[in-house]
């Protein structure tokens, strides 16, 4: 930041040498830079020249656009230190909407702090006291970042660590998953055996008692056939004659003929 010279309000000093109860103010630098994305304080201090009548109120304001206040503090009470510069304060802050979380005043000087800078930050603020009114003017220039050669080759090789890290991690996931794979299939093909195996078992049971049963039915068929043959009486050959009485010739011997029936 630039360096620059520490000014009284004209103001200030007429209230207080007048004897009234003025404000003293103090601009440290009337130029300041900053740069993008970055923050940047606009330094200013105060001392009450008495005793302070409050509430007092100090503005900030950014005058090279439309917007009419950037962001206002009430003091609602301070605690004097040595010179009547204030050690403690109480105060209620409220920046606008355009600023909210990028634009901070601090009571016990006066000063303003800028968050994130952007290139149309650039432009004059104004400080303002009140109720007696004194106006000091900030000139902020905001630039671009600049990377020097050092700086380029860290990002490079930061950069070149996180793509690293990144790889690593993805072949991590990848071997992972791989490995879930081969668990899972080999799980399945395990289950697979395993239910061959029980169907095999149950075939092989299964078949001694098909064959005992086999045996069995063709043992009681046979014996239920020999029983059948041997309960039916065989026929016995008889023999049976007849008598057959014919005439015969004359001088023969009429008897009789026995023919086997």
């Amino acid at each position: 930041m630039s360096s620059g010279r520490r000014h009284w309000s004209l103001g200030s000093l007429l209230l207080l040498f007048g004897g009234n109860l003025g404000v003293l103010i103090e601009i440290h630098q009337h130029l300041v830079n900053g740069t993008v994305g970055q923050s940047v304080l606009l330094p200013v201090s105060y001392r009450f020249g008495g005793a302070p009548h409050f509430p007092v109120s100090i503005d900030w304001k950014f005058t090279s656009n439309s917007l009419n206040t950037l962001i206002t503090c009430t003091l609602l009470n301070c605690s004097l230190g040595a010179g009547g510069a204030p050690s403690a304060c109480s105060a209620k802050c409220f920046p606008h909407s355009t600023y909210r979380g990028r634009a901070e005043l601090f009571p016990k000087n006066g000063s303003l702090l800028l968050r994130d800078l952007k290139l149309r930050d650039s432009g004059v603020y104004s400080v303002v006291f009140r109720p007696s009114y004194q106006i000091w003017n900030v000139t902020l220039t905001v630039h671009e970042q600049r990377f020097t050669p050092d700086h380029a080759a860290d990002t490079v090789e930061q950069d070149h660590i996180r793509y690293c890290a990144i790889g690593i991690c993805s072949s991590i996931s990848f071997l992972l998953f791989l490995l879930f794979c081969c668990i899972r299939h080999r799980g399945a093909a395990q289950q697979k055996k395993r239910i061959i195996k029980q169907q095999q078992v149950s075939s092989v049971e299964e078949s001694p008692m098909e064959s005992t049963a086999v045996r069995a039915m063709a043992t009681i068929y046979a014996r239920v056939g020999d029983s059948f043959e041997q309960s039916q009486p065989r026929p016995t050959p008889e023999v049976m004659y007849i008598s057959v009485t014919s005439p015969g010739p004359p001088g023969l011997d009429a008897g009789p003929y026995h023919l086997p029936g």
